[in-house]
């Protein structure tokens, strides 16, 4: 009997997450993915295509989970930062993800821009009721908030060594930090 095609496609996918999330595209080996799922280099190429394609898929299937797991309103700014700092804590491969895509990959992927349009249309929205500040363009302040929300976790060494309590501190504290940054970001001007 052949093998389960649907797990070893599970299986590959699994594998190319962890490996994308910890070498980036240009580092990531297709041998080593194989290696991981356990299955043979042709089958990544046969179900995926390229490396690229692949890491393509990884990234967008892991915003698209993301985004799906997270609330988003024309009045929960400030809580969605909330949200993805706690989803990111647990999913942390997606932060690094989400770096490693915008250093290597310099164009979009269609499902991801409707993943945010709809989101972007949100902070639009809110920001022509007033209810956020609007001097912004709607997706710049979404680059924003999501720049306050992993901006610890990508500061510079150096930076963070100023500060080494910090990295005591509970998520909780860190949390509501990101929230009151982000409640000051889009507060509208007076």
């Amino acid at each position: 009997m052949p093998p389960d095609a649907t797990e070893t496609k599970r299986k590959l996918m699994d594998a190319a997450i962890a490996e994308f999330a910890q070498y980036g595209l240009a580092g990531a080996r297709v041998d080593r993915i194989a290696e991981n799922a356990p299955a043979n280099k042709r089958s990544i190429y046969m179900h995926f295509g390229t490396k690229e394609e692949l890491f393509d898929k990884v990234v967008s299937d892991s915003f698209l989970q993301l985004a799906g797991s997270i609330a988003f309103g024309e009045d929960h700014l400030v809580g969605y930062a909330g949200d993805l700092f706690d989803r990111l804590e647990k999913w942390p491969h997606i932060q690094r993800l989400y770096l490693w895509s915008g250093l290597e990959r310099e164009q979009s992927v269609a499902s991801e821009v409707e993943g945010y349009r709809r989101r972007v249309l949100d902070i639009q929205a809110a920001q022509e009721a007033g209810r956020i500040r609007a001097d912004i363009p709607p997706a710049e302040l979404m680059a924003m908030v999501i720049a306050v929300v992993i901006s610890w976790k990508t500061a510079a060494w150096s930076l963070k060594a100023l500060q080494p309590d910090y990295a005591c501190q509970s998520d909780s504290t860190r949390r509501a930090a990101v929230v009151a940054a982000v409640a000051g970001l889009v507060q509208p001007p007076s």
